[in-house]
């Protein structure tokens, strides 16, 4: 009787499951390269960037002021984090009457535009406007911006925007 020989195929080269193993490797690289230019590589840079409602009073305190009594409607945002610093709008009607002299009551450095009085306040047939450098508060904006627009004979529609250089 035969003595029977066992065959079996020869074994896989070394080299070969280098190269293979190299080359999937270079295939996810790739594929992770792509998909962060695909998204911007916003999981990464943005990751920090939050947008979050807050009480209009919290967003004047932040910069040293008093939210005006009588007001309404009231809808402020912070964003922080990220590329966008720190940032707050805002938006609330308030009584047409208590417009200027609460513009005018406002701490921090005035921005002096061409015309205006000495308060600092810009007048236009549509409403008021007032630009403070630095306020004194706790939130350290580089600029704030309010306008007042007229809305009919007793209200006035205030809007504010910070700025962070």
């Amino acid at each position: 009787m035969p003595i029977a020989t066992k065959i079996s195929a020869p074994a896989p080269r070394p080299k070969r499951r280098k190269v293979l193993w190299l080359a999937a490797l270079a295939a996810t690289a790739a594929l992770g390269g792509l998909a962060y230019v695909v998204t911007g590589g916003q999981n990464t840079v943005d990751e920090g960037l939050q947008e979050r409602q807050m009480a209009c009073s919290e967003a004047m305190y932040a910069m040293g002021w008093v939210l005006p009594d009588h007001t309404t409607d009231q809808r402020c945002t912070e964003l922080s984090g990220g590329l966008a610093g720190h940032t707050q709008s805002g938006t609330f009607r308030m009584p047409r009457a208590e417009a200027r002299p609460w513009l005018a009551s406002l701490s921090g450095e005035r921005v002096q535009p061409d015309g205006v009085g000495s308060d600092s306040v810009v007048e236009r047939k549509e409403g008021l406007a007032l630009g403070v450098l630095r306020p004194p508060g706790s939130l350290q904006a580089d600029e704030v911006r309010v306008d007042l627009r007229w809305e009919g004979e007793e209200t006035a529609v205030v809007t504010f925007e910070t700025f962070d250089y």
